[in-house]
Order: C-alpha cells, then structure tokens, then sequence
C-alpha cells in the first residue's frame, strides 16, 4: 500500500501551539500526551524515524498520527471510542467555544449572561451547526482548563461603604470583651483598748 509523502505536520496555528501547550501541562492521558508530543516534534521537523526511535512507536503509527491531524487539527489527539466515525469536536468547534466561554452571553444577543453546558451546546449548534451531548460539552470544557463555579450572590454595589465600615466597626467592638473591674480587697480591722489597730 503506498503512502502519501506527508512527513511533516502542516504549520500550527496559534491556536493548535496553545492547545499543545495546554496537554503538556495537563494531559487528559498517557496516550494523548504521547501523540501531542509526536506532533510537537514534527512540527520542528524531526523526520518519523527519529520520532518513532524516540517514542518507542512504529514508523507507521507516527505517520498516521500526522496524517490524521493534518486531516483533523487538535481533535486527532483524542482517542474516539469509535474510530470509524470522524469526531464532531474539531478545531471549529474549539475555537469557537474558547471565543465564547470568554466573552459575555449578553454581548452576543443572549438574554442571560452565564454560561452553562447546556447553553453551550446550544450556542455550537447556532453557530456551527454541530450537535454535540451535554456530557461532551463538559469533558471538551475540562479538556480547555475551564471549571465550572456556581456564580454567588453578590449585593456589594447596592451597599453604603460609610455604613458598611461603620457595621464592622461596631461588631468588631461587640466581639471585644469588656475590661474587668479593678479588685478590691476590704480590710477588717479589730480595735482593743491600749492596742494599735491592726488588721485581724
């Protein structure tokens, strides 16, 4: 079977540096960091040979590790449960939920202005007109290094700061304990005829 004379990845984009970067630091697996690494070396034009000597891996395997992420960008790393069908989050789908997950919903014609799973699922599917899963949303989003936090309730733009700091002043006063009184000690004195009066 002869094979394309592919032996190099095709130049990164900045996007495809971050993302590489992003799975050295936080590797979702073995695996994944293996072909990460692969495609790193490629691209600073290490031959398959050497990669596959370094990596411990057979020529053929690195040049379909190649050949499959210049078919399919970033989401080639990721081993699917199902190779034979090619998988829905590819680099449009990242880009486009690392371009949302930073901005505002609002600024975008949403009428809310926090993100959930499920929205983003939603907001791929307007946009790029690829469905994916609430569960595939979230492990995509762990994958890019967001977590998510429940917002809290936050009321500090309708408070005075004068009678804010008048508040704490005064609990930090009540909570002060209050300074015991001096201690008296009374003397009882016994007086007798032709003695001197001296405390019994």
């Amino acid at each position: 079977m002869s094979r394309p004379a592919t032996t190099h990845v095709r130049r990164l984009s900045q996007s495809q540096r971050r993302h590489l970067d992003d799975l050295f630091r936080n590797p979702p697996d073995a695996r994944v960091h293996e072909r990460a690494l692969a495609i790193r070396m490629s691209s600073q034009k290490q031959g398959i040979a050497q990669i596959a000597q370094t990596l411990r891996r057979s020529r053929s395997s690195i040049w379909r590790w190649i050949k499959d992420f210049n078919a399919a960008g970033i989401a080639a790393l990721y081993i699917s449960k199902s190779p034979g069908t090619p998988p829905k989050a590819d680099e449009d789908v990242y880009a486009a939920l690392g371009q949302a997950v930073e901005s505002n919903p609002h600024d975008l014609g949403y009428p809310f202005t926090r993100w959930t799973a499920a929205l983003l699922v939603e907001h791929i599917r307007r946009v790029l007109h690829v469905q994916l899963s609430v569960s595939t949303m979230r492990r995509i989003l762990h994958r890019l290094g967001y977590r998510y936090l429940r917002p809290k309730l936050d009321l500090k733009h309708k408070q005075d700061p004068a009678q804010v700091k008048r508040a704490k002043r005064q609990k930090t006063m009540a909570k002060k304990k209050s300074t015991p009184a001096p201690v008296v000690i009374l003397w009882r004195f016994s007086t007798r005829r032709n003695s001197t009066s001296i405390p019994s």
